[in-house]
């Protein structure tokens, strides 16, 4: 495998001294094989206001990349992040790098995915992120050994659109997009288990996330395309076990259709799932209430990995 898929640095991370970073670039060469004509600005911008805590979101991707967060004592098992955005950006602290340490502290190798956006003109259009998102579980799995990973225990998690990108990784894990680039094509990216909090799931009229839908299927999409990219319709007995946590109070993905659908299909199919739902939470988790039980989702999906997958 060429060097540029498995590491351009790597350095101690400060988060409680307990796990290394590693950045992985998805693909071979300076761009990913769909995004060599694409003209788009790559920017960063640092949303946060506190100093020295950061907030950022990356655009502009066309050579995307994992972060790998190690911890010192990996239990075997790996989980891939999705960070949200509305797939107009990757905020990759808040939903990524933020919620890799208490994975990490008990264990868990996470993989921070920076995908491509959908809007941005590479040539699988919609179908980007999710060619990102099976390379990353190809690259995963194909190079377990080396990371000291069990490869039936892979897994992915997402935020807002990118748990709809996990919910499309774990339902079109299979689909065919673009031409193969490598061996790594050949490698199942299959998720063992998924993780969806708050989760963007039906492109349908009406109860749909607006700009979540605009972006990645157009304006005004034909049946045929929302129905291709509303998962909880391609939930089926091999799609993997579940874990959904949403709030109540979730402004901005209706939470009743999107989460809970998808737990009604995934109930319908026989495939084993947890679903929490907060009284208070709002879109994020981002209660104003010490006390909400929200606060402890984490803790939550932690207990319900031991439980289910890391046995």
């Amino acid at each position: 495998m060429k060097k540029i898929l498995v590491a351009a640095f790597s350095f101690a991370c400060s988060l409680a001294g307990l796990f290394s970073q590693e950045k992985i670039f998805l693909w071979p060469g300076d761009t990913a094989p769909g995004s060599k004509n694409v003209k788009v600005e790559h920017e960063i911008v640092e949303r946060s206001k506190v100093e020295g805590v950061h907030n950022r979101a990356e655009m502009g991707i066309t050579q995307p990349y994992m972060t790998m967060y190690k911890a010192s004592n990996p239990n075997g098992a790996a989980i891939i992040i999705a960070p949200g955005g509305a797939y107009q950006r990757v905020v990759y602290d808040v939903e990524g790098g933020d919620r890799a340490k208490l994975y990490c502290d008990n264990g868990y190798t996470v993989f921070v995915l920076n995908y491509r956006l959908p809007g941005d003109g590479h040539d699988e259009g919609s179908y980007a992120p999710l060619a990102d998102a099976q390379r990353a579980i190809r690259i995963v799995r194909g190079n377990a050994e080396k990371y000291g990973i069990d490869p039936a225990k892979i897994g992915v998690m997402g935020s807002s659109a990118g748990g709809h990108l996990a919910s499309c990784l774990g339902t079109m894990y299979d689909e065919k997009i673009g031409s193969k680039v490598d061996a790594l094509d050949d490698v199942s990216a299959r998720p063992d288990f998924m993780m969806l909090c708050y989760p963007v799931i039906t492109m349908q009229d009406g109860i749909c996330h607006e700009g979540s839908r605009k972006v990645l299927i157009g304006e005004k999409p034909k049946k045929k395309l929302k129905n291709a990219f509303s998962t909880d319709l391609l939930v089926n007995e091999k799609t993997p076990l579940t874990f959904i946590a949403l709030s109540q109070n979730d402004g901005s993905v209706k939470p009743f259709y999107n989460g809970v659908a998808f737990a009604k299909k995934l109930s319908e199919k026989g495939v084993p799932y947890e679903l929490h739902i907060f009284q208070d939470g709002k879109h994020g988790f981002k209660t104003d209430d010490s006390k909400a039980t929200c606060n402890d989702w984490q803790k939550l999906s932690l207990d319900w990995l031991n439980a289910y997958v890391n046995k």
